[in-house]
C-alpha cells in the first residue's frame, strides 16, 4: 500500500514551509486591481473574463490572424490567450510584442498535463499525472510542478490549467483516466496539492480540474454532456474532497466541467458550468472557494449539442463563472455579453467581480509590473538536463510489474531466441518504430518488429499472425490512451482480435500498457503485464530500462484493475546486475610536474604570447599545459571565462573538448573493444546495427560494405555532417535520420572527415557493451587512468569550473555553459560519439601517457 507516513510528513514539511515563506505585499496588488478596474470601460471588463485561443507560432504581420489579435488589443484587450503550441523563439517576440500594445497585462494559459514538450518543442517530458502517484511519492508531484513552472515561465505561460484532480474510479472513463492521480480521493488531493505547490511556489498560478468530478462518467465532454451517476452521498465522500482540499490549500482557479449529476443537482440536465447550484451554492458557499472560477472550453459538444454560444455565455456567467474559454469568436462573445448587461440578464457586479479576480490574479504574479519575457529567464530555466534527469528517475519509479514470471523478463542479452515486438496504436495510419521498439534493437536483442494500428485490415492483420511462430516469445506495446473525441479507451475491435488471436499461437507474451492501466481486463489470460502509463518519451525509455533489467521495478497501482489488482498492488522485480568487463587498460608513465630548466626548456616567451593574445581580444582566456616525456613544465592559466572578465580561468578548469571526444571516449573505446575480441576492426558496421544500412535502396550495398576500420579512419565514404538537430523530432528520430544518410563517395576513395561515422561508432559500442558510451569509458578508461574530471553531461555542482563555449542566437538561444555546445550531440542527449565530453589539462596529460 501507499507510504501514509511518507504523504503526512510531507505534508507537514509543506506546511512548515509555507509557514516560514515571507507574505508577498498583498495589498499593494488589490489596489492596482481595484484601480484598474475603475479606469476600464465595460468592453474590456468583459474582455478581461474571455480566453482567446491560438497557435503561438511565427505568424506573419500581414496574415488576418496577426491583425485580428493586434485588433482585439487595441479595442476591447485580450484577458487571457490559451496556447495551444508554441516555440521559444518566435512565441517570445510575439508575447512581448502583445504585451507592449495591451493597456493591461495579458496572461498565457495552457494545459500542460505532463511536461512543456506537450506544447513546446525541447521542453521537458514528466510522467501522466497517475504515474506520479504510482510512485507513491507526493515529492515527485512537487517535483514535476517545479519542472513545468520554471520551463513555462521561461517561455511566457503564467497559468497551468492542472492539475486534474478528478477521481477515477470508472475504468471505462475515456477522457480522464491516467491524467488521474487514481482512485483513492485523499491521495489525489495529497498529490494534487504537492503539484499545485511545486507549480506556485516558482511562480505559476494552477487550477484544479475538472469540478464536481469527470473521474466517474463514461462519456467525454468534449463530444457531449457527461454524466456523473453520483447521490449525495458519494459525490461529498468521493469526487468532491480533492476540490475541498485543493481549494484550502489556496488554488488559484477551478475549472467547472461540462458535467452533470441528475441523482444530487436540482436542475438534472443543466452542465455544472452553467448551473449556480454547483458554482455558487457548493463551491463558492459549502467549499469555502473565493478564486477564479473557469469554464471549461465552450465549443465542447457537452455544451454545443444543447445550446447556442449566447445562451451559454450568459448562463455561465450568471451561474457564476470568471473565465469563458469562449467558441473562438472573442469579439463575437464580447458583443453578445455586452448587449446581455446593457438588456439587464447579466448585472455590471457580476461583471465587475469576475474582472478583479482576474486583475487580481495578474498583480499576484506581478504582471502589472513586468509582463515582459527575458531571454535570460528562457536560458536559466528551459530545455535543462536536469530536469530531464528528475523526470526520467520519476518515470523509472512509476513503472508499474502487475502480472510477473521471471522466466519472460527482464530480457537477457545472451538469448539467441528472436523477440517479437509488436507496437499496437489506438490510432490510425501509424506503422513508426516506438521508441521501446528502438531502444530494444539498440540494446542487441534479436528483435523482429511489428506496428498495427487502426486502420490495418483484417487480411494484413492475418498476415502479420502468420509470421510469428508458435510459441514465440512476444512483447506487445499497446498505446490506449485517454484522447478528446476518442470517446473510448481500450483497443478497437480489429487490434483486440488480433491480440486474442495471438494468444491461441502462443502463451509466452508480455503485455505493456503505454496508457490505461486497465487494459489487462481485456486479456486476463496474458501472463505478464506491466503498466507504463503513457506513451511520452520519458515513459518509453523507462520502460526500456525495466525491460532490460537496468532498474529496479517498484510503482504501485494507484488505481483497481477489476479483476485483476487492488489498488496499492504492485510487484518489486530486482534490476540485473550490468556485466561491465574488469579488464581495463594498464596506467601509463605517472606524469609529473616539474622546472622548465630541469628539462632544458626556456617557457618565459608562453606567458607573454597568452597574455598578448588576451589583451588582442583573439580569445578571452585559457589554460596551457606543455609536457615532455612524461614531464609537465608549463601549466598556466590566463584570461578569463569570458569577455566580461568576471571570473578567472584556474588551471583546474573544465572544457567541452568538441572533436577532441573523438579520439579520447571513441577511439578509445572501440580499441578496447577490439582488444577483448568483441569486434573486429573490418567487421561491417551493419553487422552490429542494422538500421545503418538506411532505407534507401540505391545505397544499401555500399552501407552494408562499410567497416568499423572505414568510420573510425573516415573512409566510409559518409558526408561530414549534417544538422540533425533542426528535425522536429525526439533523439532516436534523429538517430534514424542520420543512419539513413547517404554515402557522398566511395568506400576508401578519400578521406572525409565524419561527425555522422563517428556517432555511428558510439552508437555501435553502446550495443556492443549493452551500456552506454558515457557509461563504457568511464568505467573502462576514465577511472582506472584517475581522469577525475573527464564526462559527458558535467552536473550543475560543476558549473563554476566549466568555460562557457559562445553565446548563441540560433537552435539554443543565449550563453551555452555547461552543456555541450555542439548542436547534434546536444539533441541526442549530450552523450555522442563525436563531441560531448568535458574535461580539464591535466586529465588530458594523463590520458597522453596511456
Amino acid at each position: 500500500m501507499f507510504n501514509k507516513y511518507l504523504i503526512h510528513t510531507f505534508i507537514l514539511f509543506s506546511f512548515i514551509l509555507s509557514s516560514c515563506s515571507p507574505l508577498p505585499n498583498s495589498q499593494v496588488h488589490i489596489n492596482w486591481a481595484e484601480q484598474t478596474l475603475s479606469q476600464m470601460t465595460l468592453r474590456e471588463k468583459i474582455g478581461q473574463m474571455m480566453v482567446y485561443r491560438m497557435n503561438m507560432r511565427f505568424k506573419d504581420v500581414s496574415s488576418e490572424k496577426w491583425k485580428e489579435i493586434n485588433s482585439l488589443i487595441a479595442s476591447d484587450g485580450i484577458g487571457t490567450i490559451h496556447l495551444w503550441y508554441g516555440d521559444a523563439g518566435s512565441s517570445l517576440a510575439m508575447m512581448n510584442q502583445m504585451q507592449s500594445a495591451s493597456k493591461v497585462p495579458i496572461l498565457f494559459d495552457a494545459d500542460i498535463e505532463y511536461g512543456l514538450n506537450q506544447r513546446f518543442p525541447f521542453g521537458t517530458d514528466v510522467p501522466p499525472l497517475m504515474a506520479i502517484a504510482a510512485t507513491g511519492n507526493p515529492d515527485n508531484a512537487y517535483q514535476v510542478g517545479k519542472i513545468i513552472a520554471k520551463e513555462a515561465r521561461a517561455v511566457g505561460v503564467h497559468w497551468n490549467l492542472s492539475p486534474v484532480v478528478d477521481v477515477n474510479n470508472n475504468s471505462l472513463n475515456p477522457i480522464i483516466n491516467t491524467r488521474s492521480f487514481g482512485e483513492d480521493p485523499d491521495l489525489v488531493g495529497i498529490f494534487g496539492i504537492a503539484l499545485m505547490k511545486g507549480l506556485q511556489d516558482h511562480g505559476m498560478l494552477a487550477t484544479a480540474k475538472h469540478f464536481p468530478g469527470h473521474g466517474d462518467t463514461e462519456t467525454d465532454s468534449h463530444s457531449s454532456l457527461a454524466m456523473i451517476p453520483s447521490d449525495s452521498a458519494r459525490l461529498w465522500s468521493v469526487e468532491i474532497p480533492p476540490f475541498k482540499a485543493m481549494s484550502e490549500a489556496g488554488v488559484d482557479a477551478i475549472m467547472v466541467a461540462h458535467v452533470h449529476a441528475p441523482d444530487y443537482q436540482p436542475e438534472s440536465e443543466i452542465p455544472a458550468s452553467m448551473t449556480p447550484f454547483w458554482i455558487q451554492s457548493v463551491l463558492r458557499e459549502k467549499l469555502g472557494f473565493n478564486g477564479v472560477v473557469i469554464t471549461d472550453a465552450m465549443g465542447m459538444g457537452g455544451i454545443t449539442k444543447n445550446y447556442s454560444d449566447a445562451y451559454a455565455l450568459i448562463e455561465t456567467i450568471n451561474a457564476g463563472s470568471d473565465v469563458i474559454i469562449q467558441n473562438y469568436n472573442l469579439k463575437g462573445s464580447i458583443d453578445k455579453v455586452e448587449k446581455a448587461v446593457n438588456n439587464g440578464e447579466i448585472s455590471i457586479n457580476r461583471i465587475n467581480e469576475s474582472a478583479l479576480k482576474v486583475l487580481k490574479m495578474k498583480a499576484k504574479i506581478t504582471l502589472h509590473k513586468s509582463a515582459k519575457i527575458s531571454l535570460d529567464g528562457l536560458y536559466n530555466s528551459y530545455h535543462k538536463k536536469e530536469s530531464k534527469h528528475i523526470a526520467a528517475q520519476i518515470a523509472q519509479e512509476a513503472i508499474t510489474c502487475v502480472k510477473y514470471d521471471s522466466k519472460m523478463f527482464p530480457f537477457h542479452l545472451k538469448n539467441s531466441e528472436p523477440l517479437y515486438v509488436i507496437d499496437i496504436y489506438d490510432s490510425e495510419n501509424n506503422h513508426d518504430k516506438s521508441n521501446v521498439t528502438k531502444g530494444l534493437q539498440k540494446s542487441g536483442l534479436k528483435i523482429k518488429a511489428l506496428q498495427i494500428d487502426e486502420s490495418d485490415s483484417k487480411g494484413v492483420l492475418d498476415a502479420m499472425l502468420n509470421e510469428i511462430p508458435k510459441n514465440s516469445h512476444v512483447l506487445i506495446n499497446a498505446f490506449a490512451s485517454p484522447k478528446a473525441w476518442k470517446n473510448r479507451i481500450f483497443l478497437p475491435g480489429n487490434e483486440t482480435d488480433f491480440v486474442r488471436s495471438l494468444m491461441e499461437k502462443t502463451d509466452r507474451i508480455i503485455l505493456a500498457s503505454l496508457g490505461t492501466p486497465y487494459l489487462i481486463q481485456e486479456f486476463p489470460e496474458i501472463p505478464v503485464y506491466l503498466c507504463a502509463y503513457k506513451n511520452n518519451s520519458v515513459m518509453q525509455n523507462a520502460l526500456v530500462n525495466a525491460l532490460l533489467g537496468k532498474s529496479i521495478i517498484n510503482g504501485k497501482l494507484p488505481v483497481s484493475i477489476p479483476g485483476i489488482a487492488n489498488i496499492g498492488e504492485g510487484i518489486r522485480v530486482e534490476k540485473i546486475k550490468q556485466n561491465i568487463s574488469k579488464k581495463s587498460f594498464s596506467k601509463g608513465k605517472e606524469i609529473i610536474q616539474v622546472l622548465p630548466e630541469e628539462i632544458g626548456v626556456k617557457s618565459n616567451k608562453l606567458n607573454q604570447l597568452l597574455n598578448k593574445a588576451v589583451q588582442d581580444n583573439a580569445w578571452p582566456g585559457g589554460v596551457l599545459l606543455a609536457s615532455k616525456d612524461g614531464q609537465i613544465f608549463f601549466k598556466e592559466a590566463f584570461g578569463y571565462h569570458s569577455y566580461d572578465k568576471k571570473r578567472e580561468t584556474r588551471t583546474s578548469d573544465i572544457f567541452d573538448l568538441a572533436s577532441i571526444t573523438k579520439v579520447i571516449s571513441t577511439t578509445s573505446a572501440i580499441m578496447k573493444l577490439y582488444e577483448d575480441g568483441k569486434i573486429d576492426m573490418d567487421d561491417p558496421v551493419v553487422k552490429y546495427l542494422p538500421e545503418f544500412k538506411g532505407k534507401q535502396a540505391i545505397h544499401f550495398d555500399q552501407k552494408s560494405k562499410i567497416t568499423i576500420r572505414n568510420l573510425i579512419t573516415h573512409t566510409g565514404g559518409l558526408a561530414p555532417f549534417k544538422q540533425f538537430y533542426l528535425m522536429d523530432s525526439d533523439p532516436d528520430g534523429r538517430l534514424d535520420s542520420l543512419f539513413n544518410s547517404e554515402p557522398k563517395t566511395g568506400i576508401g576513395e578519400k578521406m572525409v572527415y565524419s561527425d555522422i561515422g563517428l556517432i555511428t561508432l558510439g552508437k555501435l559500442v553502446e550495443i556492443v557493451s549493452s551500456v552506454t558510451l558515457d557509461q563504457f569509458v568511464d568505467s573502462l578508461v576514465f577511472k582506472p587512468l584517475g581522469m577525475t574530471s573527464t564526462f559527458y553531461n558535467p552536473s550543475r555542482e560543476k558549473l563554476h569550473r566549466i568555460v562557457p563555449t559562445e553565446i548563441s542566437d540560433q537552435y539554443r538561444i543565449g550563453l551555452i555553459h555547461g552543456e555541450v555546445h555542439d548542436e547534434n550531440a546536444h539533441s541526442i542527449g549530450g552523450v555522442a560519439g563525436h563531441a560531448g565530453l568535458f574535461s580539464t589539462v591535466r586529465d588530458l596529460a594523463r590520458f597522453s601517457q596511456m
